[in-house]
């Protein structure tokens, strides 16, 4: 697994409202968000059941993409 770095969620948002300043759908960053995530679960190893719990806002939707 590579290292990549952490942002803060101020930076978090400002980089997401930087990409949506330049067009870029909500729902493609949650959807790349979420592919992302769940390839790394699948690289991990993870091959079973696995629990995803998803609240509101674009993490649960995230989330959602995860499942």
């Amino acid at each position: 697994m590579s290292h990549a770095s952490v942002l803060t969620a101020a930076q978090m948002r400002a980089a997401e409202q930087a990409a949506f300043d330049r067009g870029v759908d909500p729902y493609a960053l949650m959807e790349c968000a979420g592919k992302a995530v769940a390839q790394i679960i699948w690289r991990a190893g993870h091959r079973r059941d696995l629990l995803v719990l998803c609240g509101p806002g674009n993490n649960g939707g995230d989330g959602f993409v995860v499942a």
